[in-house]
């Protein structure tokens, strides 16, 4: 009987945790700092002169943000594409502009009010949305960034990155010359590199991350901070305030068959450091697949 009562109160843990992490999520209307969102109303009018803008207040005619510095930016309010981006102004104005897209950055806090005014045959229309941006929360992201030539920047979500999710196993690292008695020889092994960052930037506290459920025949080789330095050493392995991600270096066995290497954030050793508030929200886990190596089948001769 008492471990019937440890089982169900284990389930009910299981499910508060997850919906806390679903509740946490960053949304586009509670966001976290250095998440990105779109933005969009349905059915404005055709041909119409449309202007978005953020302000701090809920009124009609509430004065848009604007920053002096750019790197004092609170956000950047641009077209979806990003080829149009809101003016000196903070406006961002066009023909009948449906949806845009805000970064949040690290600077973001408190609650914004975005608006749209739609202009047409000389009347006009105004709405707007509520946003608060989230605070006080941690989430990491983990992403596979093998083969790109900026792993450390690379947008996995870019249909036009150069991450090669799928490769074929690495060859030089084959000891070719086989044992006959029995007959065998080492297939060698082949690199992935992960990445980990923090979405929630707005911040200096030091971090760790840890990983669970690797794979037997994978091994974490190296674990770098986005300034070059080797935390490997430590584990969990701790992160410095200034730093957003690392690069993890994993290596696995070679097989004949086609491989998956997934890598998983430990939800519970990956954390800010200073509030404790443990890896919360989606990106936990990430895929390298290695194509299947070609078959040779046993030495023979006479």
């Amino acid at each position: 009987m008492k471990n019937i009562y440890k089982l169900l109160i284990a389930l009910v843990v299981l499910v508060s945790s997850a919906e806390l992490a679903k509740a946490q999520s960053s949304t586009f209307e509670k966001p976290w700092p250095g998440s990105t969102h779109t933005y969009g109303f349905d059915n404005i009018a055709g041909g119409s002169t449309t202007t978005w803008y953020i302000s701090r207040a809920a009124t009609l005619g509430a004065a848009p943000i604007t920053f002096a510095d750019p790197a004092d930016s609170e956000f950047t309010l641009s077209t979806v594409d990003g080829t149009i981006v809101a003016d000196a102004s903070g406006n961002l104005s066009g023909t009948a502009i449906s949806d845009v897209k805000i970064f949040w950055t690290g600077k973001a806090t408190g609650t914004y009010y975005l608006f749209v005014n739609v202009e047409k045959d000389g009347c006009s229309n105004v709405k707007g949305i509520k946003i608060d941006v989230q605070t006080g929360l941690f989430n990491a992201i983990l992403a596979d960034v093998t083969g790109s030539d900026n792993p450390g920047t690379v947008d996995p979500l870019d249909a036009g990155n150069d991450i090669i999710t799928e490769t074929c196993p690495d060859q030089s690292t084959i000891s070719p010359i086989v044992n006959l008695t029995p007959d065998s020889y080492s297939l060698g092994t082949s690199k992935i590199v992960y990445r980990v960052n923090r979405e929630y930037t707005n911040t200096t506290n030091g971090w760790q991350v840890a990983f669970t459920n690797l794979r037997a025949d994978a091994t974490i080789l190296s674990v770098i901070e986005a300034g070059g330095k080797d935390i490997t050493a430590s584990f969990p392995y701790v992160v410095a305030g200034d730093q957003d991600y690392v690069l993890v270096t994993v290596t696995v066995k070679n097989e004949l068959s086609t491989l998956d290497v997934v890598l998983t954030l430990d939800k519970v050793l990956t954390k800010d450091l200073v509030t404790m508030a443990e890896d919360s929200g989606a990106g936990d886990s990430a895929t390298h697949t290695f194509k299947a190596m070609p078959t040779i089948g046993a030495m023979n001769g006479n």
